[in-house]
């Protein structure tokens, strides 16, 4: 009976025992449920509110790209040397946010051949409201300093915004000459990209700064250094009404008068001159041809005509009116006559 007894005990206390453990087993079962069901609803809340940030920045970047607002102007294409253009324009932000633009593509193109290529921008930022001028050398395979084409570029902002630039076109056949060269002559200037250089003191002599330069209409460093030793860039294209190439001759000059208390004027003139790909003067000569209906870089900075030479003085300063005498010839070779066209048609002032 004792041993009966003891066994009926020791049976109660294995069912307490259990009904204990399944107790604990279960809180912990419980625990991990309520841990995984918390981590499910923070993981999930996280998603969500990671998914309405990325919403509101997706929304916020189209409503970016939707705002920026750009126009550009007065857009033309110089090819500067073989393979390379030079793309010119101003750009004008109409919008209210600071547009960054990463990148330009420039298109050529005539019966013949076809080329394009992009280049990378630095640091070209135009805040809203502002406006900015560009000149940008794009290199393309195939252009030719002879040749004529069509040309199209296009800016892409940061935003991914393409932003096209004024198409040009080599092969114009309706042009109204009064619009175009104000009813004066066959050869017209752009006037947005007259620019000057700075000439290096010593042989081979080059084109400070080249070839971007600085605006013709404000020149610097008459007395030096480098003391007076100037070029100037004059883009000019030729729109003669029967389409024939003109040939500048080594007299075609830019001069200036300066005016003075006294009756006699003071005035300095800069005879063309050949600037190669890298901005170096030619120590000789070679007439320039403008071919028609394309845009073409005309250097001037000699102090006498045919061979480039420096300045022996200093240039004047002030305000002076600034005329073009270009002379040569019009035709092709066989049966050119002689040209001339005088252009008036800047101001500028000169400083120390």
């Amino acid at each position: 009976m004792q041993t009966c007894s003891w066994h009926r005990i020791r049976r109660n206390r294995l069912r307490v025992r259990n009904r204990g453990f399944s107790s604990i087993i279960g809180a912990i079962f419980m625990v991990i449920i309520m841990s995984i069901l918390a981590s499910t609803f923070i993981w999930t809340l996280a998603q969500n509110t990671g998914y309405n940030v990325a919403i509101r920045e997706k929304n916020q970047l189209e409503s970016d790209v939707q705002s920026e607002d750009i126009q550009v102007t007065s857009t033309t294409y110089v090819v500067n040397a073989n393979n390379k253009v030079n793309v010119s324009t101003t750009i004008n932000n109409i919008g209210s946010l600071s547009v960054q633009f990463t990148t330009l593509w420039a298109y050529a193109n005539n019966a013949t051949y076809t080329g394009y290529n992009f280049t990378a921008l630095s640091n070209v930022n135009v805040r809203g409201g502002a406006t900015t001028p560009l000149s940008v050398n794009v290199t393309v395979q195939g252009l030719s300093l002879t040749g004529t084409y069509s040309f199209a570029s296009w800016l892409i902002t940061g935003r991914g915004n393409v932003v096209s630039l004024q198409k040009v076109t080599s092969s114009l056949t309706n042009i109204v000459t009064s619009n175009t060269t104000q009813g004066i002559g066959s050869l017209m200037m752009n006037f947005q990209n007259f620019t000057y250089y700075n000439v290096s003191q010593s042989s081979p002599y080059g084109l400070i700064g080249y070839p971007t330069g600085a605006s013709g209409y404000y020149v610097q460093g008459a007395k030096g250094p480098p003391k007076g030793q100037f070029a100037f860039r004059v883009v000019i294209t030729n729109l003669d009404q029967s389409q024939m190439d003109i040939t500048l001759a080594a007299g075609s000059v830019l001069f200036s008068i300066f005016p003075t208390p006294t009756s006699a004027f003071q005035g300095t003139a800069w005879y063309v001159v050949n600037v190669n790909g890298t901005g170096a003067i030619s120590n000789s000569y070679t007439p320039v041809t403008l071919v028609y209906n394309v845009a073409t870089p005309v250097y001037f900075a000699s102090s006498v005509s045919g061979t480039y030479t420096p300045f022996s003085q200093a240039t004047f300063t002030g305000t002076c009116p600034v005329n073009l005498a270009l002379t040569g010839a019009i035709g092709n070779i066989t049966s050119s006559i002689p040209f001339g066209q005088n252009i008036p048609f800047v101001a500028i002032e000169v400083v120390n």
